[in-house]
């Protein structure tokens, strides 16, 4: 017989179940959506595509240590990534991180539109997540900028909100933080608005808290700028916004500086303007339908981005935004259209509630009909760029001479050198694509390329060594036997790929200073004879190095000596200061101890400190949430309250 207690039970876990299956509905759409982006990247193999560079490895970018001369952009998310490429191999670990930032995206948003009908809410989730911003930003390879736009509306409610909870808004400000720069960029804004619209309560501790949580990429980030200080302004990275038209397809998430690249860029730009209008219009009508708390906040900072994203290409405030950007404070704002995601994680769940809205206020044939419009413009908006987005995505096989020089030069270290001399070029192995230079990616170590995008007016961030490197080039391309010069700047290896005007280096196999050791229909692999080590005294002979870490190492006592590698102030040996040579390269004093980086040191310590600070406030709140539930008092540790002069919240 079955008893009430047992018919209760059942009915409890039959609750259960489907509020599991319900709050899995949106990841399920999200993870679904994220595979069909991928597409012909499932079949497995590395990818290439401008900026998307993922070989089998994952080399752990240097701007974890504070080290340059590349702007520690990736940092600390392609370090993670680079940790889990040693497992699963670096193209698995970036299509897992992609499909999850598609689906955190996507159920973001859905979350956002909370109480719209549910075909509203799934074209909420696809309107943010398979936006053509989005969409293009992963065919490009920007996949930071990606994960932060899946963290952003989970994190926007609180951000929007920042004094109610300072606490909860460091530990999303630091979320944010971890998808580096982008992530930084955009909590920021929206932080500023929420402290804004809050009369400006506890703004110091708010504000000192988001400092902290950024700790991460912030500092490696000022001690690589400070190093060099050369940027390029914002009218090299201009958001293409020309005329009303081009206004209004911003507005459907356009806008991308190199419209050729842009998803859906065939598509007519008429049709793309008016779904910008009726994107709008929604977002508009329906917006009022947000939660109060942070429903007006949400608005301005959506009229941020836009603006944000517009001043780059607007004639009356487009020079003084360049001015802006032009110097190293402002560096970080020069690429605008990043901040439409402002706008769109606003515009989507705001549509959902205005199609909603329209189709309650016109009963009958249209009633059913009018929900279903978010969804079927996210649709046509997302059409150019699932299956491989435009083909960026189509796996990319690395030939077999790749892995045999990779091999050689990872069994016998030294400074490689890639040529051709060009950071950005035409691939053939990508089927044609501009991709950034593979090789320093695949190699990992110290690869010597070039730092000119070839679209600026001068190089950023360059190598100190690269004058020196061009000097040879032009011997090389005079027909000049270049292998001792090439022994003195420390060069151990020359990796020659088959592309664009690779044949401008064909002398090099007439010296007989260089051995090749590999070679193929796609690239070649020299060793320089002359090589005699990493570190060398003065009186050229062989310094014993034990490289401990990047930025440390040990060496045997010596005489002033040469370590082959870029120079960088902060470079010590014991507690005396190194020096760059003429040549760009790192100039040890005499003596013995180790050679350490000190700014490595700030670094960790603020990588320490915002994930103590992390780990306490989650300690403190579980701390909490135990001793709610058991209704004992707080054993949480005392935390410093300020008064509040405007009373409870």
């Amino acid at each position: 017989m079955v008893t009430a207690t047992a018919l209760k039970r059942e009915a409890t876990s039959v609750r259960t179940v489907r509020g599991a299956l319900r709050s899995a509905f949106p990841w399920a759409v999200g993870v679904g959506a994220g595979l069909a982006v991928l597409g012909p990247a499932l079949r497995g193999g590395s990818l290439l595509s401008l900026d998307l560079v993922v070989t089998p490895r994952i080399p752990v970018p240097r701007g974890v240590w504070g080290l340059g001369p590349e702007l520690p952009r990736r940092v600390p998310l392609t370090a993670a990534l680079a940790w889990m490429s040693t497992v699963i191999g670096g193209p698995t670990a970036w299509k897992l991180a992609a499909v999850a930032a598609v689906a955190g995206a996507c159920a973001g948003a859905w979350r956002l539109a909370a109480g719209a009908p549910r075909i509203c809410r799934v074209g909420a989730g696809l309107l943010y997540a398979l936006s053509p911003f989005t969409l293009t930003r992963l065919g490009v390879g920007h996949l930071g900028l990606v994960v932060a736009m899946a963290m952003l509306p989970w994190a926007l409610p609180t951000l929007l909100q920042p004094s109610r909870d300072p606490g909860r808004t460091f530990l999303w400000s630091a979320a944010l933080g971890c998808a580096g720069v982008f992530g930084g960029l955009l909590a920021l804004p929206v932080v500023i608005v929420g402290l804004g619209a809050s009369g400006g309560r506890r703004a110091l501790l708010v504000l000192g808290a988001f400092v902290v949580a950024q700790l991460p990429w912030l500092v490696p980030g000022g001690i690589v700028l400070a190093q060099s200080g050369r940027v390029a302004d914002a009218s090299f990275f201009a958001t293409e916004a020309q005329g009303v038209g081009g206004v209004l397809r911003v507005l459907a998430g356009r806008g991308f500086w190199q419209p050729h690249l842009e998803v859906g860029n065939g598509t007519g730009g008429t049709v793309i303007a008016l779904l910008g209008i009726a994107l709008c219009v929604l977002a508009v009508v329906g917006a009022r339908d947000l939660p109060p708390a942070w429903r007006g906040p949400a608005a301005w900072s959506a009229a941020v981005g836009v603006a944000l994203t517009l001043a780059s290409a607007m004639p009356l405030v487009r020079d003084g935004y360049e001015a802006v950007t032009a110097t190293p404070l402002g560096a970080p704002l020069r690429e605008g259209q990043r901040f439409l995601a402002l706008y769109l994680v606003w515009m989507a769940p705001a549509a959902a509630f205005g199609a909603a809205r329209i189709a309650r206020l016109r009963p009958g044939m249209f009633e059913g009909l009018l929900p279903t419009l978010p969804l079927a413009i996210a649709l046509v908006l997302a059409g150019p760029g699932l299956l491989g987005i435009d083909a960026r995505l189509a796996p990319v096989s690395f030939p077999p001479e790749w892995s045999r020089a990779r091999e050689t030069v990872t069994r016998h270290p030294g400074t490689t050198l890639a040529l051709p001399w060009h950071q950005y070029m035409d691939i053939q192995l990508a089927r044609g694509r501009n991709v950034f230079n593979p090789v320093p990616i695949y190699f990992g170590g110290d690869v010597l390329s070039s730092s000119d995008p070839g679209f600026v007016s001068q190089p950023e961030h360059a190598d100190p060594r690269e004058p020196a490197v061009r000097k040879i080039l032009r011997r090389i391309r005079a027909g000049d036997r270049v292998s001792r010069d090439l022994a003195r700047l420390g060069v151990r290896w020359i990796v020659v790929l088959h592309e664009v005007d690779w044949q401008d280096y064909r002398e090099i196999a007439r010296d007989p200073g260089l051995e090749r050791t590999v070679s193929g229909s796609t690239l070649d692999l020299w060793r320089v004879r002359a090589w005699r080590g990493p570190v060398l005294d003065d009186t050229g002979g062989t310094v014993s190095l034990r490289s401990v870490t990047e930025p440390f190492g040990d060496l045997d006592a010596s005489g002033a000596a040469t370590w082959f590698r870029p120079a960088a102030y902060g470079w010590m040996r014991g507690w005396e200061p190194a020096h760059a040579t003429r040549d760009g390269l790192l100039r040890l004093p005499a003596g013995s101890g180790p050679v350490w980086y000190w700014p490595t040191v700030v670094v960790l310590a603020g990588d320490a400190l915002t994930m103590a600070a992390v780990g306490w406030l989650l300690a403190r709140r579980r701390w909490k949430r135990a001793s709610d539930l058991n209704g004992a008092p707080s054993i949480a540790p005392p935390v410093l309250v300020l008064p509040d002069r405007q009373g409870p919240e």
